[in-house]
């Protein structure tokens, strides 16, 4: 008898010792990471990579415009694309698109160049000004010269896709893009509406 009450309360004892001590594992070399402590900072933007990429989808619009080609075009255009022409009047994509299927824009050469890029902080937007030399035929009207050109980017879902497009042909007395002393820029924005109001006339 005595025995068994021995083994009970040594039994007792070892299960009283077995609740009160540590239960949990702290060891945490092995946990799974959760999503609190994987949270890395976003990656900051790179502004000059940006520009590179930009660029290149600047030379590729030329190309394109070039060789009148549509279906290249479709992909640099965004689905809200709109137009500035030079006489003033605007076309969304499908419209730029049709004219230039139909031949009622028709390039025979077409280049940029005095490229600048301007990049927002975050890294989704652009605004590029250029000069395009062109030939060809637009809306059925000779085009022949120089314009000054500017395009707004976007980084959509399917990456950089141009959302917007404006045309105002350069005259004798505009300024190059690369002078930016208060003087110039008034010359420039002068000759510029100057121009806008001959093109709106159109």
């Amino acid at each position: 008898m005595c025995k068994l009450i021995l083994v009970i309360a040594t039994l007792l004892a070892a299960s009283f010792l077995s609740a009160c001590g540590p239960t949990a594992n702290t060891n945490t070399t092995n946990k799974p990471v959760t999503s609190a402590t994987s949270s890395m900072p976003a990656a900051t933007p790179n502004p000059a990579a940006t520009e590179t990429d930009i660029k290149k989808l600047v030379t590729d619009t030329a190309a394109a415009l070039a060789k009148n080609d549509a279906a290249a075009l479709e992909k640099l255009y965004a689905d809200n694309y709109m137009l500035v022409n030079l006489d003033g009047s605007v076309q969304n994509k499908a419209e730029r698109i049709g004219s230039i299927k139909s031949g009622d824009t028709k390039f025979d050469s077409f280049a940029y160049d005095e490229v600048t890029v301007r990049t927002n902080p975050e890294g989704t937007g652009a605004v590029v000004i250029a000069r395009a030399t062109a030939s060809g035929i637009n809306k059925g009207k000779k085009t022949d010269g120089t314009i000054r050109v500017t395009q707004v980017w976007s980084k959509t879902k399917d990456g950089w896709q141009q959302v917007s497009g404006h045309a105002t042909q350069i005259t004798s007395t505009a300024a190059s893009p690369a002078s930016n002393t208060p003087a110039s820029n008034s010359n420039a924005s002068s000759a510029s509406n100057s121009n806008n109001n001959t093109n709106a006339g159109r």
